[in-house]
């Protein structure tokens, strides 16, 4: 579709809109950026930062708008920290905590598939050691993963808070009530 074919069919309103056709160009199309499709007519669009797939940007292809997740500097865009259930944390290493609190996503962090209009994000705050070695093998530490989860809608808004999750059935509640919230909502 043509630039102003876009714009007149009303389909690019908004900066969500502005961002969206932006994200559907040619240069989104080729490497750093790839696009994935996440089900529901949801897609992101990561880029290579440092080496490591980032995903950057979250499109809604049905309602044609496209949400920062995360910045060049791999900052969280959309989860701010009241999207944090900081009293979980609270027995995580001051480190893990000081990269919830700048939302820093330096390591890695993914957007699974949506399902009924939410998807979970999984958000490693701390790599286990095998993250700092070298191709030689050396510089492994005993460094343990440590990673929140959240669930995000189809604008990337957190709608049920990072937290460590301990097993299946912890997860699960979550996704129910993620579901629930954005089913009450009409968000999806």
């Amino acid at each position: 579709m043509k630039v102003f074919d876009f714009f007149k069919q009303g389909k690019a309103k908004g900066k969500a809109g502005e961002l969206y056709f932006q994200l559907c160009g040619e240069k989104y199309a080729n490497y750093p950026f790839q696009t994935k499709d996440l089900d529901e007519g949801m897609a992101v669009v990561s880029e290579v930062i440092i080496q490591y797939w980032k995903p950057r940007y979250l499109l809604d292809h049905d309602r044609h708008r496209a949400y920062e997740f995360m910045s060049r500097d791999e900052c969280l865009q959309t989860v701010r920290q009241e999207d944090i259930a900081w009293e979980k944390l609270a027995a995580l290493p001051s480190g893990a905590i000081s990269l919830a609190k700048e939302r820093s996503a330096h390591y890695p962090t993914l957007i699974g598939h949506f399902k009924n209009g939410v998807a979970e994000v999984s958000w490693e705050l701390n790599p286990d050691g095998y993250y700092f070695m070298d191709e030689d093998g050396f510089g492994m530490t005993n460094d343990e993963e440590i990673t929140v989860y959240g669930f995000i809608d189809r604008t990337a808004s957190v709608v049920v808070k990072f937290q460590p999750v301990s097993d299946s059935k912890e997860w699960e509640a979550m996704r129910e009530l993620a579901e629930k919230r954005v089913k009450a909502c009409k968000r999806y």
